[in-house]
């Protein structure tokens, strides 16, 4: 890279001397990487491989920092191993800024399983094409046709479907030789192949080697095969390096119609594609090739000019530092849209809440919507609650005050916020994942709605159980059942729009209990609230002493009878029309018959 200077964390590191990079951390846990995002020494992370890109995930959201991830094959979205992280492969298409993957093939195996298209670059992966000379291809003189193959000897890489199609071309060309290249789990078992297909000693095993033994081989090779193909775990290629190489050699090459291949090799032209798991056809094709020496420069021409064009190291590297900026513009504007007006502001009050204040946050922090800011407002806790805030870096926008009770903690959150609408969360309570994208659903849906609230858990002594708010169409009745108590509202589901609070005060400071109940009254003056019929949030229930309230909702009660202008009278009517119009009947079995019921009760004895 020219204008990035990149940084390698790894969970260990081998082959120091061929990849001998200078910034390498082995940092399996991640404390390195994450004590210098604190410090702001990267701009950008690339996760190299989509697991690799689930783990980044909470760095991503702690310190603000864009996050591309390239999938090349074995992590693909329809494998073993990600199958079982569907979850968090669906939140990483959620959350990550930008998707490389080395082929279109890849792209819309993406797409069908989640992933947006527009976050999606198809960025070939490039080689050195100075460390694999050009040459021409001809017929050699002792009449020894060497066929190299190069790969990991696993399962996708076919090389079982070569030895066995290896030994039909050897029974027509018996001067054939095939040269195997690589190591793997395989390899035992493909020598054992070998021998029972009686084809040991024309086939040789070379194990791995470095490039420069690699380049040697491809030097003195006459034809390239690597028939890839999907495996029982789903696991696929991308396009090869190995396929790259070898064109950028001059070999003629014989390959698959498998994931990206395709894209590289144009059938016929640049190199010769056959179905995959074909041994009839892979013979029938390396036959065809073996006999045709005349083609074999043509064909190597069109492949050295087919990686030049698309797949050059420098260029690719070019084309990924501009892939960098632009994400990171678009980051940094995505940002200051964000932070100038988010659609939601979460309010956390807190005071000496150190035992659940970490995971209240980061119940916010993995909501599957990102249109948010969150601020903690510390009330002036005495424990660690201000030291576990600020550990979460620039996730959190944290106001510390004096010790001012709940209701002043609510309202300087409330002053502080730039979103459009205000999401409640008591520091002991908890968002479910989905909590805000809910709440951003059902406003889009009900554009008038000011005042939403919905279910919630109520979980006590480890127990959880589902408790159902009720909502009212008609103003007068939601008032009603309101002032009256005949439901609750939690304030760790409400959501209000920002301006309501304009024209109906903050929090009133001298209450430190039901501050939430007269807050739903004195909103309920204007606006009815909205009920989402199903559970977006944990509710915790603390055992504790009974609290006397009988004055406090007198007052809460008072104030809401001269906002609504009720006097006597006109609880009295509202009585009769909810209360008794709203009694539900007996069912027909407790009816009395005739229109009487008697009651029997036992005499006394004498």
């Amino acid at each position: 890279m020219k204008r990035y200077e990149p940084h390698v964390f790894c969970g260990r590191r081998i082959n120091r001397g061929e990849l001998p990079h200078e910034h390498v951390a082995v940092d399996p846990t991640h404390r390195q990487l994450d004590a210098r995002l604190g410090r702001g020494e990267f701009a950008l992370i690339h996760a190299r491989f989509g697991n690799s890109g689930i783990r980044m995930l909470p760095f991503r959201r702690k310190w603000r920092v864009p996050l591309v991830t390239s999938f090349h094959g074995c992590d693909a979205p329809g494998t073993a191993r990600m199958r079982r992280r569907r979850g968090a492969l669906k939140r990483l298409f959620a959350e990550g800024d930008c998707f490389t993957v080395p082929c279109e093939a890849m792209k819309s195996d993406l797409v069908r399983h989640g992933c947006p298209a527009e976050k999606i670059v198809v960025h070939y992966s490039g080689i050195d094409l100075e460390r694999f000379a050009f040459k021409v291809r001809e017929a050699p003189d002792d009449g020894t046709i060497r066929i190299l193959y190069v790969g990991r000897l696993v399962e996708k890489k076919g090389a079982e479907t070569l030895l066995r199609a290896f030994r039909h071309v050897h029974q027509v060309f018996p001067n054939a030789r095939l040269t195997i290249v690589g190591e793997g789990k395989l390899k035992p078992r493909l020598k054992r192949l070998a021998r029972r297909l009686r084809i040991w000693p024309y086939v040789e095993f070379l194990g791995a080697l470095p490039h420069r033994a690699i380049s040697k081989q491809l030097n003195e090779a006459h034809i390239f095969c690597l028939p890839s193909r999907k495996d029982r775990t789903g696991n696929v290629e991308g396009i090869p390096n190995a396929l790259k190489e070898a064109m950028a050699s001059g070999l003629p090459v014989v390959s698959t119609f498998h994931s990206g291949i395709p894209e590289l090799i144009e059938d016929g032209v640049s190199g010769h594609l056959v179905p995959e798991d074909s041994v009839g056809a892979l013979a029938g094709k390396l036959i065809h090739v073996v006999g045709r020496p005349d083609t074999w420069a043509k064909l190597g021409k069109n492949a050295r000019a087919r990686v030049e064009e698309d797949f050059d190291a420098i260029r690719q590297t070019e084309k990924l530092e501009k892939l960098f900026d632009a994400v990171i513009a678009g980051y940094e504007r995505k940002e200051r849209e964000r932070r100038e007006r988010p659609l939601f502001s979460v309010v956390i009050p807190t005071y000496n809440r150190e035992r659940y204040i970490a995971r209240a946050i980061r119940s916010v922090l993995n909501q599957t919507c990102d249109d948010y800011e969150l601020i903690v407002v510390d009330d002036g806790s005495t424990d660690r609650t201000g030291k576990i805030v600020r550990s979460f870096g620039r996730q959190v926008r944290y106001i510390r005050q004096r010790n001012r009770g709940p209701s002043e903690a609510r309202n300087a959150g409330i002053r502080a916020a730039k979103g459009r609408f205000i999401a409640f969360l008591d520091s002991d309570d908890r968002f479910l994942p989905k909590k805000l994208e809910e709440n951003k659903s059902f406003l889009e849906r009900h554009p008038d709605c000011k005042f939403l609230y919905s279910w919630y858990y109520d979980v006590r002594g480890g127990r959880k159980r589902l408790r159902k708010g009720k909502e009212y169409e008609d103003l007068d009745r939601f008032r009603y059942r309101l002032y009256r108590r005949d439901f609750t509202i939690r304030t760790s589901t409400a959501v209000v729009r920002r301006d309501c609070f304009d024209k109906i005060g903050l929090f009133h400071p001298k209450y430190r209990y039901s501050q939430d109940w007269d807050m739903w009254l004195r909103l309920a003056t204007h606006y009815r609230g909205y009920c989402q019929r199903k559970p977006l949030a944990l509710y915790r229930r603390h055992p504790r002493k009974p609290i006397p309230h009988v004055k406090r909702h007198r007052s809460i009660r008072r104030t809401a009878r001269t906002l609504y202008r009720w006097d006597e009278a006109t609880i009295a009517s509202l009585r009769v029309k909810f209360d008794r119009g709203e009694r539900p009947k007996q069912p027909q079995s407790a009816q009395p018959m005739f229109g009487a019921m008697f009651v029997t009760r036992r005499r006394p004895r004498p």
